[in-house]
């Protein structure tokens, strides 16, 4: 099992940090950094940890951000679909897969 993050998922990423590095400073940004790496490991340990939203979409909140990892399953990998602020229009990501 591996960790795929879709390129959309990956922007998002990219777009946090730098958020969180401009306006809360480098250490925030790390943290933020660090707590979604943390995350991605325990969803290769436990993939179907996460609340099940569609039939093959999960969502996996983070603990100290106001993110969700929107992932699904295959038999090979945890695929990243968003990184979802949860203040941001719900579903935005639906069409991704």
């Amino acid at each position: 099992m591996r960790i795929v993050w879709q390129d959309h998922a990956k922007i998002e990423l990219k777009e946090a940090v730098q958020y969180y590095r401009a306006h809360a400073g480098e250490d925030v940004a790390h943290d933020f950094r660090d707590e979604v790496r943390r995350l991605t490991r325990q969803l290769l340990e436990h993939p179907a940890i996460g609340v099940r939203l569609h039939r093959e979409i999960r969502r996996y909140p983070l603990q100290d951000h106001p993110f969700n990892i929107i992932y699904r399953l295959t038999t090979e990998a945890v695929i990243i679909v968003a990184l979802a602020h949860q203040r941001r229009r719900p579903g935005y990501w639906a069409g991704r897969r």
